[in-house]
Formats: structure tokens, C-alpha cells, sequence
């Protein structure tokens, strides 16, 4: 056989930094390390790159097929990144290239994957039973919504509506277990509450009132762990892989979908929405929306988990 088709890569360590040496100007020599990945192995992969004291984070993309991802879509997230570090958002942000460009992309087994260079978000993860940090999350969250209105997208981006976060998942949930009775009782209470959850939010879309900003850019996926605080409470944001146009109101229920925050705590989700509310209020038709919108969230989930090119794996090799 002359030819193998790959779905996974690791790009070597050594073998980034030399890319990144050639294709940035950082003011010396870069060392490359990639971040541990024992599981998830369909995300993004996250390298550590220092040259001297200062660090960075290099993303090398998986391979776009998966969420029908193209070179425009990066681009995206990368500028829209830099328009609310420009805004003085708290947010990790893309490092220029020599050829002032902020996106690479390299030659993988598997295909071209793209790949960015970002600053070091400072501090550790956001401690889920600390009220002041989740009121200042919630804030800098709405904040983000707010300063957005502004944003003028020069690149399109995949938009984050009913097909992408209902329709699509479904689908690809459909194709892996419609011939197995072992799920047949559980991919019908899913195709149900899909259905419902869809209405819900269709009924909610129509209706006579409209929040003017209730659609417009949104991170996608802000989570405990891609939020770190310093000891003086200042917050970084990170990883906005999932980021773009969607309803203000799905990032709130997809924060706590991430968290279980609603089931954790009154108090602690009191601090959450206290913090987004002392910014951007949300609106009738937005906070009904939450609701439909966390089994949307989970719908989403379940389906981008459903794979069939595998290098997720389909069991442990011993049981638990």
C-alpha cells in the first residue's frame, strides 16, 4: 500500500518551533512543548512556547472537516479577538506573523491544518465557588456582547443557528445510531427534546417583542477552565475556538451547561447573572430562551461527540 489515510496528527514539539522561529519575530529563539492530551483528542491541539521568560500558547487546529470549517472561519475568530483586545477586553489574543498576517497553516498527514500563535493568559482557573469571581465573569461576559454590537466582520463565519446547534448534530446522532437498538429508546427522547427545544426557541424568535442585540457575536463555549484569574481578581479570557455570530443568550446557557453552575448553587448563579445584569440586562424573550437553549447545549454537545473517523475511539481498552 503506498498510501494511508490519517485521522490524526501530532505536530512534534521541536518541529513547531522551528515554524514558529521562521514565521515570527519574537525577539529571540523558541521552544515548543505540547500541553498533556490524554483524552479529547478531537480538540485543537495546545503547545506552550517559550523564548526566554515570556510565554505563549500555539493552536494547531484539528483538521476543519468535522464542524465544516474554512480558512475564513479562523480568520474570524482571530480578528474579532483583536478587535476586543483593541476594546481593552481581558481576552488572550493572536500574535502578528513577519508577514503581518495573524493565521499559518502546515501540511499534515491528515490534510492542512491551521494554526495561530496567542499571548499567555496570566493566573489559574476560575474558582466555581468564588462569588466575586463569577459576578466579574458575568460582567466581562456582557461586556463582550456590549463592545460587539461594534464589530464589522471582514470574514465569514459559520453562523451558530438553529442548523448548526439542532439540525446538523441531529443528523450526524441519526447516522452512527439508527442501527443500533441498544440506543434506539435514547436517540428518540433526543430527536423529542430536540424537536422541543427548536419550537421553543422558533416561538420565542417570533414573537411580537425583540431584543435589538440579541444576536451578534458571542465566545461559544465560556467555561471554568478557559477563564483564569491573578491573585488581584483581573480575569484573561481564552479559547475562543467556538466563537461566532449566535444568540447573546446561548453563551449564558452554555456557561452553565460547562459549570452545572444551576445546579450547584442559588447563591453562586445569583453572582453569575447579578454580574452580566450590572452590564447588559437580558430581555423577556432572552431569559426565556435559556431554558430550550441548555437542552440545545447539550444536544449540540452530544452530537459534535458523535464521530465516526474515530479519534475519539469507541471504548477503553479495560473496563473501569
Amino acid at each position: 500500500m503506498s498510501h494511508i489515510r490519517v485521522v490524526r496528527s501530532f505536530v512534534a514539539g521541536p518541529a513547531l518551533a522551528e515554524l514558529i522561529n521562521q514565521e515570527y519575530d519574537l525577539g529571540g529563539v523558541a521552544a515548543c512543548k505540547l500541553f498533556s492530551k490524554m483524552l479529547r483528542t478531537q480538540d485543537n491541539d495546545h503547545y506552550k512556547v517559550t523564548v526566554g521568560d515570556r510565554k505563549y500558547v500555539v493552536r494547531v487546529y484539528q483538521l476543519g472537516d468535522h464542524l465544516r470549517r474554512q480558512e475564513s472561519d479562523y480568520e474570524y475568530e482571530l480578528d474579532w479577538l483583536n478587535f476586543l483586545k483593541e476594546e481593552g477586553l481581558p481576552v488572550s489574543y493572536p500574535m502578528p506573523r513577519r508577514d503581518g498576517r495573524f493565521l499559518g497553516s502546515l501540511n499534515a498527514p491528515e490534510g492542512q491544518r491551521y494554526y495561530a500563535l496567542f499571548s499567555f493568559a496570566p493566573g489559574a482557573p476560575m474558582e466555581m465557588d468564588n462569588e466575586e469571581q463569577l459576578f466579574t465573569l458575568g460582567a466581562q461576559m456582557a461586556k463582550i456582547h456590549l463592545v460587539s454590537n461594534r464589530y464589522q466582520a471582514p470574514y465569514e463565519r459559520q453562523k451558530m443557528d438553529l442548523d448548526f446547534l439542532v439540525d446538523r448534530p441531529i443528523a450526524r446522532i441519526k447516522r452512527a445510531w439508527d442501527n443500533n437498538r441498544e440506543f434506539a429508546d435514547d436517540l428518540d427522547l433526543l430527536i423529542t427534546s430536540a424537536e422541543e427545544a427548536r419550537q421553543e426557541i422558533l416561538d420565542i424568535i417570533n414573537n411580537p417583542e425583540h431584543t435589538p442585540d440579541g444576536w451578534g457575536p458571542i465566545g461559544g463555549d465560556f467555561h471554568s477552565t478557559n477563564t483564569f484569574f491573578t491573585d488581584d481578581m483581573s480575569p484573561t479570557f481564552f479559547n475562543f475556538d467556538l466563537c461566532g455570530p449566535g444568540w447573546r443568550a446561548y453563551d449564558i446557557a452554555a456557561f452553565l451547561q460547562n459549570t452545572d453552575l444551576i445546579n450547584t448553587s442559588e447563591n453562586l448563579t445569583e453572582a453569575f447573572f447579578a454580574g452580566y445584569y450590572s452590564e447588559r440586562p437580558l430581555s423577556n424573550n432572552e431569559h426565556a430562551a435559556i431554558s430550550p437553549l441548555l437542552t440545545i447545549r447539550r444536544i449540540w454537545l452530544t452530537g459534535t461527540f458523535t464521530r465516526n473517523d474515530v479519534p475519539v475511539g469507541y471504548s477503553f481498552i479495560a473496563p473501569a
